[in-house]
């Protein structure tokens, strides 16, 4: 009988040893909250590693955390892999930790601005109510600084108004990817509801008090009746790790992030996934000795 249970004993280590044996190495990656763009990222690229012939043998685990800060301190502490965090944490916090590397930054997050203002732009002197969504506080307070006088109200995700007597303000103000479905929806709903540029004077204002975002074009067609180029700001998300993160495992994460825009109908935070778009940054960020390579800044 003891011999009996001595082998069941050795049977059951063989086999708990062999399951950790050819258990797959997990990398943690931290986002924001469920819904996010971080997250629903993280989602995919997790979906492309697991499915992804080179990466059998790693797994990438998400975990939400909603300080942008925490998440970088947790990445300092080794207790994870890999984070992305907005470009605002990135500019003010990712030099104080000398250990993290970038890996890239990700897809661009504009400033949408749609209203019924007359002309094409939004101005400080032309515009006296706002809408604005919590995620674009950064604009609000400067524009409080340029024109006082203005109105401003708040909503976000939970309260999003429906508008089903028009729109009460004169101008609405979100952050998020292009195309948003939120914003064609009022494009299509609403006769006289149109994107708008932002005029110059207030480009130059957003560079200067805001570093992290930067000028862009917004191609015509993004949207619906969109038929011009608009002046707009956008930021890019960043995705950081530590400076010992395996090179061959970064590589295979980086070549799947970019190879997306070439697929059928590719998710579309990584459609517009741009190799160069990280040559802006290369003076401001630590990047990753992995890419480094890949975006040929050796």
């Amino acid at each position: 009988m003891k011999i009996v249970i001595i082998k069941v004993c050795l049977l059951l280590w063989i086999c708990s040893f062999s399951g950790t044996l050819w258990a797959k190495p997990q990398h943690i990656i931290l986002t924001d909250s469920q819904g996010t763009g971080s997250y629903i990222f993280a989602n995919e690229l997790s979906r492309l590693l697991a499915s992804s012939r080179k990466t059998s043998k790693s797994q990438l685990v998400i975990r939400a955390e909603i300080s942008a800060v925490n998440r970088l301190s947790q990445l300092a502490n080794n207790k994870i892999s890999l984070a992305i965090i907005d470009a605002k944490t990135a500019h003010e916090h990712l030099n104080n930790h000398p250990g993290l590397r970038v890996l890239s930054v990700l897809w661009k997050n504009w400033l949408h601005v749609m209203g019924t203002v007359p002309g094409p732009f939004l101005s400080l002197e032309s515009t006296q109510t706002l809408l604005v969504h919590d995620n674009s506080l950064h604009f609000a307070q400067l524009w409080k600084k340029l024109a006082p006088q203005s109105e401003i109200n708040w909503f976000n995700s939970s309260s999003i108004p429906d508008f089903t007597d028009g729109f009460s303000e004169e101008v609405l103000v979100v952050t998020g990817p292009a195309p948003l479905s939120e914003i064609n929806n009022w494009l299509e709903q609403f006769a006289g509801i149109r994107l708008l540029s932002l005029d110059q004077q207030l480009i130059q204002a957003l560079k200067l008090e805001y570093p992290w975002l930067k000028p862009q074009k917004l191609p015509a067609n993004t949207f619906s009746y969109q038929v011009e180029t608009l002046s707009a700001a956008a930021s890019n998300p960043v995705l950081v790790t530590s400076g010992n993160f395996p090179e061959k495992l970064a590589v295979t994460i980086l070549n799947l992030m970019f190879s997306q825009k070439d697929v059928l109908n590719p998710h579309f935070l990584f459609k517009d996934l741009v190799l160069t778009d990280n040559i802006a940054y290369r003076k401001f960020y630590p990047y990753h000795s992995a890419a480094k390579t890949m975006f040929r800044f050796n």
